[in-house]
């Protein structure tokens, strides 16, 4: 049995592939950037926030991590916003951090 369509399964789902002989056409994997997360000087908190839609406007939500200079989680939070758009999310989560 032979596809051209891709696949996205978890790795559960490739023992039961094989056993059936279908090939699979796994997506090609995005560009990979590696990011480092620098602390902040002594006696400051930095906060990273993230906000996220589904679409837009869809589900939506935000969050943030409070972290001290010696990268200690000091706290962090999480927002349902209901329906809205990425940015909209985004600037809640920074708004909520302040």
């Amino acid at each position: 049995n032979q596809t051209s369509l891709t696949t996205s399964s978890s790795i559960s789902d490739f023992p039961v592939l094989k056993a059936f002989r279908v090939r699979t056409h796994p997506p090609k994997a995005n560009k990979i950037i590696e990011v480092l997360w620098h602390p902040p000087l002594l006696g400051w908190v930095k906060c990273n926030t993230d906000g996220a839609a589904h679409g837009s406007p869809s589900p939506s939500a935000c969050g943030g991590l409070f972290r001290n200079c010696h990268g200690v989680h000091l706290g962090s939070f999480v927002d349902f916003l209901g329906n809205s758009n990425a940015f909209a999310a985004e600037l809640s989560g920074v708004m909520c951090a302040i």
